[in-house]
């Protein structure tokens, strides 16, 4: 791959920056030992991630940035999966990719992330919680909540739904379960609805290796019309693992001692983050995962801070085989309520994201509504971000993909 010259001063510039923020203190990546239930798990977690964010593509089109949290998702499905029985309850495990497995290694595989992710590293913060909110008139099977309770640490609340303060309580255990970044998940609540089960994760984590903010400058970005914006670009040059795949080049930044990272996968010139995203599954990332090789890499990237709100989770789902459990007429949620006549009436996923000199901090919100049917090594490569992309925060050690997204124009919020 060849550089622009008119580059060569700045890269002259920062050829030191890694050095000046090496890691001193930041210590060794830490191994998580995994059983092969929860092996099993992740990997059927990240599976249903890129069947989510391949069949979101029809509906979120092609000039936006995306981002979704699979873990959130999942983990909110995962609870609502706990009130499920018969064909309600074998759609949404096959669409998680849960076949073969009981809930005991299910429910424990979400229990043990949680508990092992929020202090795997002291220079990241990861935090995962749960809630439940029920209207106080409405009856919960007391197994449907001690499972939730047992295995995700969800709070469970009975409101007065009728009460316009019961918005504001459930949105405030939002805002601060996402650090404020994603202040509210309901806007009002229909007669109809008798729970919520919510999910929300926050990350926020340190580069390994920080940007100089002095060599942040001004660079082109070209959108996917061939138009190009300014957009303010960081740069600097380090040892990262990298991977020149089929069609896209690869980059992994780590976060402190380097258990969760980034990973940009960049198209080839002509291509676009959606032919990348069509070739995602569990086998490919497996493959690119094992090809990294550390390399002398010059990164330009550009910063980019944006939230994202999907309007088109129900279609998404039911196209991914989950459409029983959003039927009023064949939904079986008994399990929740043995008197029946349940049906999840909404998803929400809502995600932000700033990523800039100093590291990343993201967060993601899945709301699940329930309503009642009567209502290359050795050689410098020089990485260039400077057109749409898709990108990956991972826990490396046991593979687990907490956000995937893309990024088509960085200089928009």
């Amino acid at each position: 791959m060849k550089f622009p010259l008119i580059f060569l001063a700045a890269f002259l510039i920062v050829a030191i920056s890694c050095k000046k923020s090496e890691p001193q203190k930041a210590g060794e990546m830490k191994n998580v030992p995994l059983t092969q239930a929860q092996k099993s798990v992740i990997g059927k977690s990240n599976a249903f991630g890129f069947e989510f964010f391949r069949a979101m593509q029809p509906f979120a089109g092609t000039n936006k940035n995306l981002m979704v949290s699979p873990l959130s998702i999942s983990m909110a499905l995962g609870m609502t999966r706990n009130g499920a029985a018969g064909s309600t309850l074998d759609s949404m495990t096959c669409t998680l990719g849960f076949e073969g497995l009981g809930e005991p290694a299910i429910n424990g595989s979400y229990q043990y992330i949680m508990e092992t992710f929020s202090g795997l590293d002291p220079g990241v913060q990861v935090s995962v919680a749960n809630s439940i909110w029920y209207r106080n008139t409405f009856t919960v099977e007391q197994s449907f909540t001690d499972v939730n309770k047992n295995y995700f640490s969800a709070i469970v609340t009975p409101l007065d739904f009728s009460d316009p303060g019961s918005v504001t309580t459930i949105n405030n255990w939002v805002s601060a379960g996402t650090k404020n970044l994603i202040p509210k998940i309901v806007e009002s609540i229909p007669a109809d609805m008798v729970m919520y089960l919510i999910n929300a994760v926050y990350f926020k984590g340190k580069w390994r290796h920080q940007f100089e903010k002095e060599n942040t400058a001004p660079k082109p970005f070209r959108l996917a019309d061939g138009s190009d914006v300014q957009t303010p670009s960081m740069l600097q040059q380090c040892d990262l693992p990298y991977f020149d795949g089929d069609g896209f080049e690869a980059v992994e930044l780590p976060y402190n001692q380097g258990n969760f990272v980034m990973t940009i996968l960049l198209p080839e010139t002509g291509s676009s983050p959606a032919a990348v995203i069509a070739t995602l599954s569990q086998g490919n990332w497996d493959t690119w995962s094992g090809n990294f090789a550390t390399t002398d890499v010059v990164l330009q990237l550009p910063k980019f801070k944006y939230e994202y709100d999907e309007q088109a989770m129900i279609p998404i789902l039911t196209a991914m085989g989950m459409g029983g459990a959003f039927d009023d007429q064949l939904a079986d949620f008994t399990r929740i309520n043995s008197n029946g006549g349940l049906y999840i009436s909404e998803v929400k996923h809502k995600t932000y994201i700033e990523t800039n000199e100093e590291g990343t901090e993201a967060a993601a919100v899945t709301s699940v509504g329930i309503s009642v049917t009567s209502a290359g090594p050795g050689s410098t490569v020089y990485f260039t971000v400077d057109r749409p992309f898709v990108y990956f925060i991972t826990e490396k050690s046991t593979g687990t993909i907490l956000f995937i997204g893309t990024v088509v124009n960085p200089a928009v919020n």
